[in-house]
């Protein structure tokens, strides 16, 4: 039976997002200033969060013992990449389009599974699986030339290297205690991003600066009660509840921006949700 904590756990990790996901979008069409490149907000969000890691670190010494650090390098690699993919898809496609393509995030996981671990997958998720697929290329928005959005495309790559991450933190969270996984991860992914940040590098105003420490403070609770949730329920279960993000998003989106999805921005979302519902119950049935 599930622990009912780990349900509040990934609503918390939901609103935490869409926060994140809102301010990025403001951040960087000029609301608070002369705008930020998404590959500086990336880095900003990585480097705030790792500074606050050190300061919990400093007053409370948790311990710090990680099981595997190849892996922990590459899971933040896979993080760097998606967060990158995902703040730089929100500028472009409607921030809505955005965060429903993530949601294909769990559906790459199964598929990884399946090839990496050998886990069984039937039919009914396979189908359900490809009907999830049909919203995501709904929300790439094909012309009668077959051409697609770039952006779009982009989000959807984004999105299955955040599958690939999804089965690190798996592995990770049976192994080693949530602030080693935060700890490690923040550090590694703001490391990567260094390397890039200098092309892109502008100097922010006293209020940019602040919007990118919140957004580092949202994404650094975010990631606790997520990999939180993890420790007390099967992922299969609690992906539902994650979806609760694009509602989150639309929300805020419509209080701070005025701007509402369209009817495809819906359909695809609604798509790409009940396929991966589908695939979360019939895996949390096989258990």
């Amino acid at each position: 039976m599930a622990n009912p904590s780990s349900i509040f756990l990934m609503l918390g990790a939901s609103f935490c997002f869409a926060c994140a996901a809102i301010l990025t979008k403001s951040l960087g069409t000029n609301v608070f200033g002369d705008g930020v490149h998404p590959l500086q907000i990336a880095h900003a969000r990585f480097l705030f969060s790792f500074i606050l890691l050190v300061f919990f670190w400093y007053i409370f010494k948790p311990k710090v013992k990680f099981s595997n650090v190849k892996l922990h390098l590459l899971r933040s690699i896979f993080g760097w990449v998606g967060v990158s993919i995902l703040f730089t898809s929100i500028l472009y496609i409607p921030v809505s389009d955005a965060t429903a393509l993530t949601f294909l995030n769990p559906i790459f996981a199964m598929i990884f599974a399946a090839l990496i671990f050998k886990e069984k997958v039937g039919l009914i998720r396979w189908g359900a699986a490809l009907f999830s697929f049909s919203g995501g290329l709904l929300l790439l928005r094909p012309s009668l030339d077959l051409s697609v959005d770039p952006v779009a495309l982009l989000c959807l790559f984004g999105a299955l290297i955040m599958g690939l991450e999804i089965i690190c933190i798996k592995i990770l969270s049976g192994k080693d205690s949530v602030f080693t996984i935060l700890i490690l991860n923040n550090f590694l992914a703001m490391c990567i991003g260094t390397l890039v940040v200098p092309l892109f590098f502008v100097l922010p105003g006293f209020l940019e600066l602040s919007v990118l420490l919140t957004i580092g403070i949202f994404m650094l609770t975010g990631q606790f009660c997520f990999i939180k949730s993890l420790k007390g329920a099967e992922t299969s279960f609690l992906m539902p509840f994650f979806y609760t993000t694009l509602i989150f998003v639309i929300s805020l989106d419509l209080i701070i921006f005025n701007s509402l999805p369209d009817k495809i921005s819906y359909i695809g979302a609604f798509i790409i949700i009940f396929g991966s519902i589908i695939v979360a119950f019939r895996e949390w049935r096989a258990k």
